[in-house]
């Protein structure tokens, strides 16, 4: 019997200086590695969301929340990749995992807004993350190994890792200021947030480093397989 592949939606991705909403390459390449089917998830909004910030514009209607839901019916995980900015369709991708118990990973950009739907932020899309200010540079991104993490041994990610140390990639110029203890998972050693989850989930967690970027690292396949081992 031929065993059907997952189907991994990936939200597409806006950078700065750019007209063309994109799929981030590594993670499209570590979806099909894995064994997954990557389907690129577009934002709807009608006017040309190059021209605005998709950060800083009221929250889909129902229509439109319904609309999107056709496409995640589709899925059967999510990623949420790094990247400049997110939109309204991130926080609703992350509501509809946690309702239907569906896994998602969100990386960098993607932990920064799961970090801000899990604390019940205000409903509507801005960024709420502040500027990196420490001793650590986490804007390295010509390094396999930037900086060390620390990961709490009671912990999601932990029993997934088996590790309280492990040394990361590190390419984000902000941060995600404070959030629940409960939902925190891991930190730098300068106590930035690095890693965030729900463990009442079969899998919804965010790391702010790059695992799609150091496959043949250890800890970035066993993320990476945790993830996949939900199908």
């Amino acid at each position: 019997m031929i065993k059907i592949k997952p189907i991994i939606g990936i939200v597409g991705r806006l950078y700065s200086g750019d007209d063309n909403i994109i799929c981030v390459e590594e993670i499209r390449l570590a979806v099909i590695k894995m064994g997954g089917i990557p389907l690129l998830i577009l934002p709807l909004d009608n006017i040309d969301i190059s021209k605005k910030s998709p950060c800083n514009e009221p929250f889909y209607s129902e229509e439109e929340i319904k609309d999107l839901e056709n496409i995640l019916n589709l899925c059967d995980g999510f990623v949420l990749p790094g990247g400049d900015t997110w939109y309204c369709l991130d926080e609703i991708v992350i509501d509809y995992a946690v309702k239907w118990d569906k896994p998602l990973l969100g990386i960098c950009l993607g932990m920064q807004v799961l970090s801000k739907v899990l604390g019940k932020d205000e409903r509507i899309a801005y960024d709420n993350t502040i500027k990196n200010n420490t001793f650590i540079n986490h804007l390295e991104p010509n390094k396999d190994y930037a900086h060390s993490v620390i990961i709490d041994n009671d912990s999601k990610l932990y029993s997934i890792i088996n590790e309280e140390k492990i040394w990361v990639n590190s390419r984000h110029s902000y941060h995600v200021p404070k959030l629940d203890y409960t939902l925190v998972s891991a930190r730098s050693s300068d106590g930035l947030i690095e890693g965030v989850e729900l463990k009442d989930k079969k899998f919804i967690i965010g790391v702010q480093w790059h695992p799609e970027s150091n496959l043949e690292d250890k800890y970035s396949k066993k993320l990476f397989r945790a993830f996949f081992s939900n199908f």
